[in-house]
């Protein structure tokens, strides 16, 4: 009796056989040294040169984005203690929310104070300002 394989193992099957022809595709079309040439590659950050600038803008967007939201977190598990009126449940679910509010703002700002302090660190041992 033939085994017939069911509807997921086929459609999986069908993705990986997609997925790799797609792959040797790829590999075909970037293999051409004329169409290799043919299109620059330009920065399409401007201002941002080094890795390093890259990290910066991209922890400085973190930082401004980071900090309303957390402010927001913490506003909202104040709410919650003031809405709990003295169920343990709604506290625990308050205190909960707080705690982990409190986490993720120190997480953020101690990656920045970190990352602060390893550009600290990396300019004095250059001699840079």
């Amino acid at each position: 009796m033939p085994s017939y394989r069911s509807s997921a193992e086929g459609d999986i099957l069908i993705l990986m056989i997609l997925t790799i022809l797609s792959f040797l595709l790829f590999l075909l079309l970037s293999a051409s040294s004329a169409w290799a040439q043919a299109v620059p590659i330009t920065n399409p950050l401007p201002g941002i040169a080094t890795f390093y600038d890259f990290i910066k803008q991209v922890l400085s967007i973190i930082v401004r984005v980071g900090l309303p939201v957390a402010a927001i977190f913490l506003v909202y598990s104040g709410f919650q203690f003031l809405t709990a009126q003295g169920d343990t449940e709604k506290l625990k679910t308050a205190k909960h929310s707080f705690v982990w509010a409190v986490v993720g703002t120190a997480v953020l700002l101690g990656a920045w104070v970190l990352a602060a302090a390893i550009e600290g660190t990396v300019n004095a041992i250059r001699g840079a300002p």
